[in-house]
């Protein structure tokens, strides 16, 4: 009589749990990391985001857009500041100002075109030959809120 002796094939119930086990372990440790690269990358998006805006803001209002002059090229005597409903307006030339409106939150010019958006504060202060300008730009994006504040002084021609 001939006897069969049977192979095993395959893995035992204890091997297929530890296998999972182990896997179970390196997928959620990825996930995690991921999840925190990931709101990293929301974070720095979000700071160069509003830097991006109030740095770009003061830049048009310093330097001008287009063919508009900006502060820089404004003679001190013909400056005129006022503060309109919580905000500020400056004027530099005949029809030519910049003005911020906190109920809008943002800075415009004389024709109406948008300056910088998502402005939560804005300061203004005038001096004779000068004005120094700060502008605080926020931006949210996955439950977080970043703020960003940029100053300038700027010294006017005489």
């Amino acid at each position: 009589m001939k006897t069969r002796r049977f192979t095993q094939q395959g893995f035992t119930l204890a091997e297929m749990l530890v296998a999972v086990a182990i896997a179970s372990v390196v997928v959620a440790g990825t996930t995690s990391l991921f999840i925190t690269f990931l709101r990293s990358y929301n974070n720095t998006t979000l700071m160069r985001n509003t830097a991006t805006q109030a740095s770009m803001g003061l830049e048009r209002m310093v330097y001008g857009v287009g063919t508009n002059g900006g502060l820089r090229a404004a003679e001190a005597s013909k400056v005129s500041v006022s503060y309109p409903s919580g905000g500020w307006r400056i004027e530099y030339r005949t029809n030519t100002w910049f003005q911020y409106s906190p109920t809008t939150r943002r800075i415009f010019n004389q024709s109406g075109k948008t300056i910088c958006t998502n402005v939560i504060a804005s300061t203004l202060q005038y001096f004779t030959n000068s004005c120094a300008i700060s502008v605080t730009v926020a931006e949210s994006a996955g439950g977080r809120v970043h703020t960003n504040t940029m100053r300038s002084l700027v010294q006017f021609r005489n």
